[in-house]
């Protein structure tokens, strides 16, 4: 059984290598004929989502559940938070259908296909040991926001090793403050089981997309970075227990 498990694994990630290859070509052309008149890459960003979540729609075994999509507006930006549990999250999260800018640490631009996409959407690409580009990855992002670009962070900066929600990095919330915009905070849970070992994809899943309500700017601007940080952390630690109090219980 663990062969073939790994057999159909290997299956499917020649089948993502070959098919993402491909849909990049599709991404390069619209970004071509794009780029020069739509400032915020919004046409881009929306041959990514499909790119994203072609690899859902093909694989009926997973199931996804999203709650509360109708908090975020797609009239306004935010600053958008949620854990990270897998690698597997990068695409689950097109699924809220909304405009805005990854986050992502610069070694993720060095990856073929899902490297240059980033490079192309003009995502924040952040050195997580350097402190200037971390000054830098603030001036991005609230140009971003100007332009009416949502950001998107990983609070965390890494991925869960257990399942449970960590400890927060201030770097998100610093930017909605200065930006004076709501931060809108997401629950994902399910994910780390969709990669349970490396190389092994689980083909059959529940996930969940929560999306809480947003936080306010006068609530943002009320407390030091600090506070808000802990805030944050605490709110999306408390509703992944209530999504998954097993992960908590151990």
């Amino acid at each position: 059984m663990k062969v073939l498990n790994y057999l159909i694994s290997f299956l499917l990630w020649v089948f993502v290598a070959i098919t993402a290859t491909i849909l990049f070509i599709g991404d390069f052309l619209v970004w071509l004929l794009t780029f020069w008149w739509d400032k915020r890459l919004f046409w881009l960003h929306k041959y990514s989502t499909v790119w994203a979540l072609f690899y859902v729609w093909i694989n009926p075994g997973w199931k996804i559940n999203v709650i509360g999509l109708q908090k975020i507006s797609k009239d306004r930006p935010y600053v958008i938070v949620s854990n990270h549990q897998s690698a597997f999250d990068i695409v689950l999260l097109y699924r809220i259908n909304r405009h805005f800018k990854w986050v992502a640490k610069r070694e993720l631009s060095r990856v073929p296909v899902i490297g240059w996409n980033l490079i192309l959407n003009r995502c924040i690409l952040i050195d997580r040991a350097s402190a200037a580009s971390a000054k830098k990855m603030v001036l991005d992002s609230l140009k971003h926001i100007n332009r009416g670009s949502s950001i998107l962070i990983f609070p965390e900066g890494t991925r869960s090793k257990d399942g449970k929600v960590g400890r927060f990095k201030e770097g998100a919330f610093l930017i909605a403050q200065r930006a004076k915009v709501p931060i809108v905070p997401i629950v994902i849970e399910g994910s780390k089981d969709i990669l349970p070992k490396p190389g092994i994809v689980n083909l059959f899943q529940k996930l969940t997309i929560k999306v809480l309500d947003p936080i306010p700017v006068e609530q943002i601007l009320s407390l030091t970075t600090d506070q808000l940080t802990k805030q944050v952390n605490q709110i999306i630690r408390e509703e992944h227990e209530r999504l998954a109090p097993n992960k908590y219980n151990e």
